[in-house]
């Protein structure tokens, strides 16, 4: 993602949360930002457009047919990553990824069944078949891709986040050197990210980076707001997302972003499931459905043009 996309990025996130000058707390928990969101104007998002999707015979011919006999496609996240997915004051999981897996399985003529999981168990879960499919922001690797499908569905990356006004004066990946950073267990951060910042480090010459790695994004984001850590590694959406919803809690650094990824949909392989979501997802493209629940989370920059299964 070039800058000019990470800058539109964080506009668009500006752009739906400003207009009533939302902020919170920085112990916030995510059914209060679920509801600091919704008086944003954001905070269903595109869930009644996601509903209103209708089969699409092409995509349901597809369908594994232990699917289409349940009527149900059950579907794990880890809803602490606002604002691809997160719960609201009900318990109920919104955000990006629930709205497209809603989508996707209307496509298909099936109905999508959520169930919460820890980020770093869902692909054993997944190859286990205690699921039948996850959207929680997988960034699209080989290493993952070895073990499940995945079948992209949005354009991602990582950035950062610190504490407001940026005290320590962060503009550069070696600027992170010596500091606390805090990062999701088991995501891109941590497995690849963290790794090159710290051969950046050694190769200038600087202190090693401290890895603080705390089991949800909501440890992460308070480590961060409580001063544990002095900064944290996340996908842009969520960086820009809280830099804007809690503005006296977080600024985003604009002068760091590292090369993105696909985000994935993932499934246990050579199912099926995953051709069947790439035609729902390419269905939902063709039709305008796609764009409309991106632009309705402020992700527009974020679009794909074309879905597919097990790429990069």
């Amino acid at each position: 993602m070039s800058p000019r996309i990470r800058t539109t990025l964080a506009a668009l996130t500006l752009a739906a949360l400003a207009a009533t000058g939302a902020g919170c707390s920085n112990t916030e928990t995510t059914e209060s930002t679920a509801k600091a969101a919704e008086k944003a104007g954001i905070g269903t998002g595109g869930r009644e457009k996601a509903e209103a999707v209708e089969t699409d015979p092409d995509v349901q011919a597809l369908v594994p047919a232990s699917i289409v006999d349940a009527g149900v496609l059950t579907v794990v996240t880890d809803p602490t990553y606002a604002p691809m997915e997160f719960t609201d004051d009900k318990g109920d999981i919104i955000g990006l990824d629930p709205d497209i897996a809603v989508a996707v399985a209307h496509k298909m003529g099936v109905e999508a069944k959520f169930e919460k999981g820890d980020f770093n168990g869902i692909i054993a879960g997944i190859e286990a078949g205690r699921y039948d499919a996850s959207w929680a922001s997988f960034s699209v690797t080989p290493e993952r891709q070895q073990k499940v499908d995945m079948v992209s569905y949005v354009n991602s990356g990582t950035s950062v986040l610190v504490p407001h006004g940026n005290p320590d004066e962060i503009a550069a990946i070696t600027d992170l050197c010596g500091k606390t950073v805090a990062a999701q267990t088991g995501n891109t951060q941590v497995l690849t990210t963290l790794p090159a910042f710290q051969k950046d480090c050694a190769d200038a010459g600087l202190a090693k980076i401290t890895e603080l790695v705390l089991p949800q994004q909501d440890n992460v984001n308070q480590a961060v707001s409580t001063g544990r850590a002095d900064a944290l590694l996340a996908d842009g959406a969520l960086t820009a997302y809280y830099a804007q919803l809690q503005p006296d809690a977080f600024s985003q650094v604009d002068d760091i972003f590292v090369e993105p990824a696909l985000l994935g949909a993932i499934t246990k392989k050579d199912t099926g499931l995953a051709a069947a979501i790439e035609a729902a997802v390419n269905s939902l493209i063709e039709d305008g459905t796609y764009a409309d629940l991106l632009e309705a989370w402020g992700l527009s920059a974020a679009e794909i043009d074309a879905s597919g299964v097990n790429q990069g």
